[in-house]
């Protein structure tokens, strides 16, 4: 990282400011995917390693979270950067990925998200009986980074190559 470039990474994955605050916090470890419906076949393949978390603020709801995480929403509005603009804050290191075909798999995982169990089965069963699940270690960047927010970051897709600012 330079001072002309402060990116340490150009992939970001695209999640929840919510589960991405429960992941910087340590309340989360664990990152649950399906896939994107722009991803080719609408399905997540766990590309990258390494990856900036990139906070998104659309369908964000508390009943999608356990009872006891929805004061992740609390002030998450002071969270959004002006328009026109992304803040990343925290990096992602995969330890595992794990692909589960059976819903019994997920079952070592609870208590190491806060996902609300109806949308943990919600997004097993959508489209097929499946979800990937990537045991992370998240930790902050040395200094928040602010690049201006392109249309290729946007749609229902879980990464994005970021251009430099």
């Amino acid at each position: 990282m330079t001072a002309a470039d402060p990116l340490p990474l150009r992939v970001a994955f695209k999640e929840w400011a919510a589960i991405c605050r429960a992941l910087a916090t340590g309340r989360q470890d664990v990152i649950l995917r399906k896939g994107g419906i722009v991803e080719p076949g609408g399905a997540f393949r766990p590309e990258h390693a390494r990856f900036l978390l990139l906070p998104t603020f659309l369908h964000q709801a508390a009943e999608s979270l356990l009872p006891e995480a929805r004061d992740l929403l609390d002030g998450i509005d002071a969270d959004r950067p002006p328009a026109g603009l992304v803040i990343l804050t925290h990096v992602a290191t995969v330890r595992a990925a794990h692909r589960i075909g059976d819903r019994r798999g997920l079952d070592p995982f609870r208590g190491r998200h806060v996902w609300a169990e109806s949308v943990v089965d919600e997004r097993f069963h959508r489209w097929r009986d499946e979800l990937h699940v990537l045991e992370v270690a998240v930790s902050p960047l040395p200094a928040p980074v602010t690049l201006p927010w392109r249309e290729t970051y946007g749609g229902c897709r879980s990464w994005v190559e970021l251009e430099a600012p």
